[in-house]
């Protein structure tokens, strides 16, 4: 908790100092300009981004496939869109460079690799997809329908049995 209020501090504080400094050596109608084309190209861009990751996030539901990568991508988005609405520099360009797809891969993987850490894996789903997870930046996994079991339901007359006999393969 503490933590986060150090950062939403010092992020404020930063922001605020650039801010003046900049509108100091450029004036505040540039400095007012700038925010309000940022703003603008922000939001077109993040936008843009939006549809196509909608759009790529529909097809690979629509090929009965996880679409991992590309709800990271939602997530990174909306954040960018956040940091683009907030004035300042700092997160203007943090924003910006969340929302190009070469950069934001990046963001992804760092993403896939935070998400890894603090999620629990079973041992099951770690040795079964961790070739697949590893290979994709942690957001994909391997096709669900490799992972069916077969079995069949057997009835027995006999009801004082509280076990199911068999073999674990």
């Amino acid at each position: 908790m503490a933590v986060l209020f150090f950062l939403f501090v010092a992020v404020t504080l930063t922001e605020l100092y650039l801010i003046i400094e900049v509108s100091g050596a450029i004036g505040w109608d540039f400095t007012i300009g700038w925010s309000i084309l940022t703003g603008l190209a922000g939001s077109w861009l993040a936008k843009q981004e939006g549809r196509r990751t909608m759009n790529s996030l529909q097809n690979r539901m629509t090929q009965m496939q996880m679409p991992g990568q590309e709800l990271a991508d939602a997530l990174l988005i909306v954040i960018s869109g956040a940091l683009l609405i907030t004035p300042g520099f700092l997160t203007d360009v943090l924003g910006f460079s969340i929302l190009f797809p070469i950069t934001r891969s990046l963001y992804r993987s760092a993403l896939g690799k935070w998400f890894k850490s603090r999620v629990g894996i079973n041992q099951f789903y770690h040795q079964r997809f961790h070739t697949t997870f590893e290979q994709t930046d942690g957001f994909q996994q391997a096709d669900p329908w490799d992972a069916i079991v077969e079995g069949e339901i057997v009835e027995e007359d006999d009801e004082e049995d509280d076990y199911i006999e068999g073999e674990i393969v």
